[in-house]
């Protein structure tokens, strides 16, 4: 099994199934939040990709035009970074459905209102295919003027 592989796999699981692939008998992914924690709104507890599968990474997308400028207020950047989102997915042949697994990346999380951003979250994913996720407050990104980076994982089916 490859490194990539065995990461997709430590997105662990417990209670419920919602197969979300139309090729669901050569991809599985199962999401849900056990009867033992909490229900979020945004996110899974657990995902597990099971199956005949392509793992798609995206790594760092951020809340920059196609020009390279970048917005400046945090809601513009997680708007765009969205946006940025769904075009990398569908030129990979996926789609918000497909993600298992968010790592949100925040600059001075302590001292802003996050709402916008899970908000954005919240209104990205259909309620049945909530990925894993994470937010993770950062001094700073490689460029000074970023609020937020997201990286990406999804899995569609080969």
């Amino acid at each position: 099994m490859r490194l990539a592989q065995r990461a997709l796999f430590l997105i662990v699981a417990i209670a419920g199934l919602m197969p979300l692939n139309a090729m669901a008998d050569k991809l599985e992914i199962k999401r849900w939040n056990p009867a033992s924690m909490s229900k979020p709104k945004s996110y899974s507890q657990i995902v597990t990709v099971k199956g005949d599968h392509k793992l798609i990474l995206l790594g760092g997308k951020a809340g920059l035009y196609a020009d390279g400028t970048v917005p400046d207020s945090l809601e513009d950047q997680v708007k765009q970074t969205f946006q940025n989102i769904t075009l990398a997915l569908k030129d990979a042949g996926a789609g918000p459905k497909d993600v298992v697994e968010l790592q949100v990346f925040v600059v001075d999380l302590a001292h802003i209102n996050p709402e916008p951003i899970y908000q954005a979250i919240r209104d990205y994913f259909p309620e049945n295919a909530r990925p894993v996720s994470m937010v993770i407050g950062v001094a700073a990104l490689a460029r000074p003027s970023l609020k937020l980076e997201i990286n990406v994982t999804a899995a569609i089916a080969e």
